[in-house]
């Protein structure tokens, strides 16, 4: 689904909808928003990181694989040519670039940090009693590093 400017629409517009109407329940910990929020924050961060990465993959200049050879008579490097295109294209360039698939990514967090502020909002915003804990949670709990990626394992291998 897109609106009138062909920008995509809120993967999780319907659940926020739900949240700020009081329709959604959810049962969480004071604390694990205030994780949540902070991890949501890290992936962000971590993502414009490879974005960053990936503007300078497709604005080097020169890659060593013959991509600037010059014509000799009749010969040429075409293949290098053609290789580094591709490359700076599929870093940021083209629609399903690296750049591009994590902006999508980005902004699901955004959605999914929206959703939980929106829950947590409603909790902390009718009980001052959860709001003042909340508060003393997210200027007091430790920093957490995110979980580690975990590598699966077939059996017997």
């Amino acid at each position: 689904m897109a609106n009138d400017d062909k920008t995509p629409e809120s993967p999780l517009a319907n659940l926020i909808t739900e949240a700020r109407e009081g329709r959604l329940t959810v049962r969480m910990d004071l604390e694990k928003f205030v994780y949540i929020d902070r991890d949501c924050e890290y992936f962000k961060d971590q993502i414009r990181k490879i974005q960053r990465e990936m503007t300078q993959v497709s604005q080097q200049e020169k890659w060593g694989l013959g991509d600037t050879f010059t014509l000799q008579d009749d010969r040429d490097l075409i293949s290098a040519k053609t290789m580094v295109k591709r490359w700076r294209e599929k870093s940021q360039g083209s629609e399903n670039s690296v750049y591009a698939v994590m902006e999508s990514h980005y902004k699901v967090i955004e959605d999914f940090q929206t959703l939980f502020h929106t829950v947590r909002e409603r909790i902390t915003g009718v009980d001052t009693e959860q709001a003042a804990k909340y508060q003393d949670l997210e200027a007091n709990l430790p920093q957490q590093a995110p979980a580690q990626a975990k590598i699966f394992s077939w059996p017997g291998l």
